[in-house]
């Protein structure tokens, strides 16, 4: 397979995801925001997140402002798609997908490795370079 037929392929298969996502009762509202894919990207390929600030701070896709954002949280963590957690040293909040959430992306056949290499790379790129900027801090 030549590098456009590459593309092509993942960029329908990133599609195909999409629209399964799209009509899952509970996926869905991972489609609702300018963010909220990148968001779900970022959780299913890290495992969580340290800190709703390193979170937020991570995300390239267009965001509002961190309450709303908190707001955006909160509405997935009551539709039980992610849940706040304690981290060991009790500062901050670690934010990770549910195993309900999870089981509905198993049950979807989406995983990290289906999405496109361009967008997988962007986000690899992102988050190493916000997670330098608050080592720094």
């Amino acid at each position: 397979m030549n590098n456009i037929e590459w593309e092509k392929w993942t960029d329908s298969t990133l599609m195909e995801k999409m629209v399964i996502l799209s009509q899952d009762e509970a996926l869905k509202y991972f489609l609702e925001e300018s963010y909220s894919l990148e968001l779900l990207l970022r959780l299913l390929k890290y495992q969580g997140i340290n800190g709703i600030e390193n979170l937020y701070n991570s995300i390239v896709s267009g965001k509002p402002k961190q309450p709303a954002f908190d707001r955006y949280l909160k509405r997935l963590e009551n539709f039980n798609l992610i849940c706040k957690e304690r981290s060991s040293d009790k500062r901050v909040w670690g934010i990770y997908l549910t195993d309900f959430c999870i089981q509905r992306l198993h049950f979807s056949k989406i995983t990290f490795r289906d999405m496109s290499p361009t967008l997988v790379k962007s986000l690899d790129e992102s988050f190493t370079s916000s997670s330098r900027k608050n080592d720094a801090i």
